[in-house]
C-alpha cells in the first residue's frame, strides 16, 4: 500500500461519515482505490455537507490541514491537488475555502482559488 493510499484509508477510518464516500469509489473502480480519485469524491462530500453539518467538515478539514503540514511531498500533492483543487470557485466554494487552515489556504491560493 503506498503511503497515499494509507492517507486516505486513516482519514476515512476517522471519519465513518466518508465510509460510503469510500465504498461509492472502490464500486466505481472495481475494488482499486485511486487516491487522487477518491480525494476529489471527499472534496465534494466535504462541499455538499458543509451547509449541514460544519462542525463535521471542519474536522476533517482540521485533519487535512495537520496531515499536510507534516506530510511528504506525495500526500502533499494528493491533499493539494486531490482536495483543494476540487473545492469549486467562489461564491460556490466561499465558505468550504473560508475554513481551510493555514497551509491549506496558501494551497488553494497558489491554485488562484482565494486572493
Amino acid at each position: 500500500m503506498t503511503a497515499s493510499e494509507e492517507l486516505v484509508r486513516r482519514l476515512v477510518a476517522s471519519f465513518p461519515q466518508l465510509e460510503p464516500v469510500m465504498a461509492e469509489h472502490l464500486a466505481d473502480q472495481e475494488g482499486e482505490l485511486l487516491p487522487y480519485l477518491v480525494m476529489a469524491d471527499i472534496a465534494r462530500w466535504t462541499q455538499a455537507t458543509n451547509a449541514d453539518d460544519p462542525e463535521l467538515v471542519g474536522e476533517v478539514v482540521d485533519w487535512l490541514e495537520r496531515e499536510f503540514a507534516a506530510a511528504e511531498p506525495a500526500e502533499k500533492d494528493l491533499i493539494g491537488l486531490g482536495f483543494v483543487e476540487t473545492i469549486p470557485y467562489p461564491p460556490e466554494g466561499a465558505a468550504l475555502l473560508l475554513r481551510l487552515g493555514p497551509e491549506l489556504t496558501s494551497v488553494a491560493r497558489d491554485l488562484g482559488l482565494v486572493s
